[in-house]
């Protein structure tokens, strides 16, 4: 005998479970907003330029180089994006993060709407009866379909609100989606947000698994297969949907046992053989979208095989990251305690209602994985692996902030008291104005559209150097801005790279041993002792030209070889005097004046190549005074001032000139004394 089973309904569905409400024109109106406008914003602040942010990524995507365990969906969307005849490939793969951002925020709408509505429907609360009772024996209240007529829903008493529901959802979600951490993800490609909307479409595939634990066959599969492939893009991410998944599974099954449904509809999971299908479903998502990993080393672009084991993280020599905090400490710092406060009660009151508990229960768990993992809050030339749950809590926040207002609301209209409904309003009318401050906070930090300073800094550091020249580079930063100008505007191929870090490390000593033979006695050097020889780079020097990035530990010897030319350190085959050094330290200021101009009239602050641009002029002074050229180890240190002002060696007016003078005192050579 054919059963007739009901299709599973997603939570994006029109129709509230239940509920007996159709979408009205003011519901679907909200729910385009809520994606049309955050992704506009984000389009119209994606980058259109190479950023220090994205270089990892774009080696990773477009190059297609192995680095580390993910991007396996980004990889595919960006060389997908990448065939569009429209702007610039940064430009194409910042769409992808673009669009994924549309997405997450409609499936966060419908996610926020359902639980208002199934925390909004007449419940009894524990302990309620019990206090009717010592009150004089009140009748409770009859829940809606029980024999009773329900009430209208925008009724001031009622019990489901729709239009309410629809607002705060639409609020919720655009002070998710147009918060500086969404923002900042979704402005740059292979960003975070990917993996974000890929945890977020997991949930309402799960919840839908949920409802029809035994008759959505298709569903668990599916479920399986986008486990899989949030985890080939984040492990993070993918471990944080399977964490968040299994809590709504746990508490659907409690709230069923808890309402006395009958053993067929409550009993809990589908079948082992489901269950089977569905894991296999997502390793075999996995491993097709890992599958690239084995092959990456075989592309056109294996001199830039870096091994398997390179992440993100090695990129925090250079960087300037804030220190690690939970989406928690900064929603309080940056948005205010209150409306922490009332997204504790909003939370804390649909974990007391049965239906809305296994609905909520998955926003907790977020929240808990990130205030045990916190991530960096503003990585400058790197993304922490962290980001997809601070993006991720950072939503459940603004959930739970909905449901406090909304049960705050729905108290005013439900009491008798003067002015009643005006306080409701203004309640409404606060939670608006969260959305203003978290989105000019993010036109501030997260305006990609405008910073060219990246692309200045890669004309003249790497641009303008000599035909077949050689670059000695220490921070993983700069390697990565490197090869990501040469994967991405195919920019000077002839120069030959060698990443000091990345040295032991895949193939790359093959690879550059390969297109230059002479580096033979500087690898040896640095396989041996760790750092190079005077025969070593004065071998390598006499046959390409020599620019190499400052290493604190090198001996006089080779500083001694040194001379400042832009951007970079140029090595000389023999010691340098003085008079050459003056010459060339004069012409070297002008790629840094170019760089310190874009920097200057950018709209937005760009913090990447300050920092960066920071840390060479320093290195530079540093070079500089040890040779003995203190006015002009002096001049660096004032145009530093441009960039660090902070900097207590170069900030204030007396207190400058004061450690200025300690400085030249320092490292002045002491007089001989005569005999």
């Amino acid at each position: 005998m054919r059963r007739n089973l009901a299709r599973p309904r997603p939570i994006w569905h029109g129709r509230s479970v239940g509920s007996g409400e159709k979408r009205c024109w003011l519901d679907r109106s909200l729910a385009l907003l809520s994606a049309a406008l955050p992704f506009g914003l984000s389009l119209s602040r994606a980058a259109s330029s190479g950023q220090w942010r994205e270089d990892l990524t774009a080696v990773r995507d477009l190059g297609l180089v192995a680095v580390g365990v993910g991007g396996g969906l980004s990889t595919a969307l960006s060389q997908a994006l990448s065939l569009l005849p429209l702007g610039s490939r940064t430009f194409r793969t910042a769409l992808g993060s673009a669009l994924a951002l549309a997405l997450a925020s409609r499936l966060l709408y419908g996610m926020v709407r359902r639980l208002l509505l199934e925390s909004a429907r007449p419940a009894p609360l524990p302990g309620l009866s019990l206090w009717r009772k010592l009150r004089g024996g009140a009748a409770e209240p009859t829940p809606a379909g029980a024999g009773s007529t329900p009430a209208a829903p925008d009724a001031p008493g009622g019990a489901v609100s729709p239009r309410l529901a629809s607002v705060l959802s639409a609020i919720a979600v655009l002070t998710a989606a147009l918060s500086p951490t969404w923002q900042r993800e979704a402005t740059v490609g292979g960003g975070a947000m990917i993996a974000t909307c890929c945890a977020l479409v997991t949930l309402a595939l799960a919840s839908t698994c949920a409802e029809q634990a035994r008759h959505a066959g298709r569903a668990w599969i599916a479920l399986g297969a986008l486990l899989g492939a949030t985890f080939a893009e984040s492990p993070p991410a993918g471990l944080a949907a399977l964490a968040a998944s299994y809590a709504m599974f746990l508490a659907r099954g409690g709230a069923q046992r808890a309402g006395g449904r009958p053993a067929e509809t409550s009993a809990g999971g589908p079948p082992r053989r489901l269950l089977g299908a569905a894991a296999g479903a997502g390793a075999l998502t996995a491993a097709l979208l890992l599958a690239p990993l084995a092959l990456r080393p075989i592309a056109p672009r294996a001199w830039a095989d870096i091994g398997r084991a390179l992440t993100a993280g090695s990129l925090a020599a250079l960087d300037v990251a804030s220190a690690r905090t939970t989406a928690l400490a900064a929603w309080s710092r940056e948005i205010g305690v209150v409306s922490l406060l009332i997204a504790a009660a909003g939370l804390s009151l649909s974990l007391l209602r049965p239906r809305a508990r296994w609905l909520v229960a998955p926003f907790l768990v977020l929240l808990a994985l990130d205030t045990l993992l916190p991530a960096r809050a503003a990585g400058v030339l790197s993304a922490d692996p962290l980001t997809p749950l601070r993006s991720l809590a950072v939503a459940a926040i603004a959930v739970g902030s909905a449901l406090g207002a909304h049960a705050a609301v729905r108290a005013l209209l439900h009491t008798r008291v003067p002015f009643s409904r005006s306080g409701a309003a203004l309640l409404v009318v606060f939670q608006l104005t969260l959305v203003a401050l978290t989105s000019e906070e993010a036109g501030f930090a997260a305006d990609r559209s405008e910073q060219t300073a990246a692309e200045v800094w890669t004309d003249e550091a790497y641009g303008r150097l000599d035909p077949g020249s050689a670059i000695l580079v220490r921070s993983p930063a700069i390697t990565w801005r490197v090869w990501a100008a040469r994967i991405t505007r195919g920019e000077r191929p002839d120069v030959l790279v060698v990443p000091i870090p990345l040295l032991d490390r895949g193939h790359v000593a093959a690879s550059l041993l390969a297109d230059e033979r002479k580096l033979a006695p500087l690898l040896r050097d640095f396989a041996l002792a760790g750092e190079p020889g005077e025969f070593a780079l004065s071998t390598l020097a006499d046959v390409r030209p020599l620019h190499v990035e400052l290493d604190p530990r090198w001996s006089k010897k080779l500083l001694s070889h040194l001379n400042v030319a832009g951007i970079w350190l140029e090595y000389a085959p023999q010691p340098l005097g003085a008079s050459d050094r003056k010459l060339a330290t004069a012409q070297s200021i002008v790629p840094l004046r170019r760089v310190l101009e874009s920097l200057s009239i950018a709209a937005v602050p760009d913090t990447s190549t300050a920092a960066v641009l920071a840390s060479t002029m320093r290195s530079q002074s540093d070079v500089v005074s040890l040779l003995g050229e203190r006015v002009v180890a002096q001049s660096f240190v004032d145009r530093l001032g441009e960039l660090a002002p902070q900097d207590p060696f170069i900030s204030g007016g007396p207190s400058r000139r004061a450690v200025a003078g300690i400085r030249q005192a320092f490292i002045a050579k002491r007089p001989l004394r005569r005999r």
